[in-house]
């Protein structure tokens, strides 16, 4: 498992399209992002290929729709990144389950907005 960024198995390029993304969608929606971490095969660099596994922690906010919000990241990440196969796990630190905090365990931060 990868422990460092530049171990990612992302390029520089889509690291900060990811980014830009994630800021442009949730300034977009009034929504505040405050970390974004990549998880899954990306972050081992041992393997190949693999979808991008993303999960974006945000401020707790009400009323979210987060499916919208989901289909709206991904055509900003095809805008930034290209056509790639992208999964998008939110986490508003309410409804967060033990998907997320497996993610937070075992993936690497990629950008921090605290």
């Amino acid at each position: 498992m990868a422990t460092a960024i530049s171990d990612l198995r992302l390029s520089p390029h889509e690291r900060d399209g990811i980014r830009r993304a994630v800021e442009s969608t949730c300034a977009a929606t009034g929504i505040k992002w405050r970390r974004i971490v990549v998880f899954g095969s990306r972050t081992d660099p041992a393997r190949r290929g693999g979808d991008i596994d993303l999960l974006v922690v945000i401020d707790p906010t009400h009323g979210v729709d987060y499916e919208r919000l989901k289909r709206q990241l991904r055509l900003a990440l095809e805008d930034e990144i290209g056509e790639q196969r992208v999964d998008i796990v939110f986490d508003d630190g309410v409804e967060s389950g033990a998907f997320p905090s497996l993610a937070r365990m075992r993936g690497v931060e990629l950008w921090s907005n605290t």
